[in-house]
């Protein structure tokens, strides 16, 4: 038994770590104390089965990579590791440029266009893409600042487009949009933090692990 809650405790530890997580925000995804997550960490309890389920969701792993000891070289292989999802993430962004990067050449070489503007579109649809990867984050900060970055770079797009005509009055469309974010931004930040105090409440109940 306490070599099981060793091998558990030292892979719950290495996943928290490798997702950037403090201990209070994992035990706010899963409804806990952060004293539980403390607890295990520390091997002296292992969380129960429909808990370790929970665990490996939100690690986005499967439940062995949890229960069971692996090796330096097995557990880098595991998907869901922050370093995967950071690179996946450049990855994309760097297509995205390339890609739009071809069209401009294309279109200069072929057409003697030059749309430079072509290298500002790249800027919200890289926004689009690193939202598209942290979307089930509603209060991480980045989320919120890459939805902002998308919303002006957006506008400033269409306003380059029509800037002979100088439509600076354009820029008023992204108000509304950026106070959404920001009240949107409150608000889920606040849920997080009533749902961090209910189960903080739940542990000093006696809530068993």
């Amino acid at each position: 038994m306490e070599n099981v809650k060793a091998i558990v405790s030292q892979n719950l530890l290495k996943l928290r770590k490798e997702h950037n997580l403090t201990q209070a925000e994992l035990a706010r995804r899963i409804n806990y104390s952060d004293k539980a997550i403390s607890r295990w960490e520390a091997g002296e309890v292992v969380p129960d089965l429909e808990t370790i389920y929970a665990l490996s969701e939100v690690f986005d792993v499967p439940v062995s990579r949890i229960t069971e000891a692996h090796t330096e070289e097995s557990t880098e292989e595991q998907p869901g590791g922050i370093g995967q999802k950071v690179l996946s993430q450049v990855f994309l962004c760097c297509e995205i440029w390339f890609i739009f990067t071809a069209i401009y050449v294309y279109l200069k070489l072929s057409h003697q266009t030059n749309i430079w503007q072509l290298f500002v579109w790249c800027v919200p649809a890289c926004m689009l893409v690193l939202w598209f990867f942290n979307r089930k984050e509603p209060t991480n900060i980045l989320l919120f600042i890459y939805s902002t970055v998308f919303v002006w770079s957006f506008t400033t797009c269409i306003y380059l487009h029509l800037v002979e005509s100088n439509p600076w009055y354009i820029f008023f469309i992204g108000l509304p949009a950026q106070g959404l974010l920001i009240i949107r931004y409150i608000f889920n930040y606040k849920q997080d933090l009533k749902g961090m105090r209910l189960s903080k409440r739940k542990g000093t109940k006696g809530r068993k692990d």
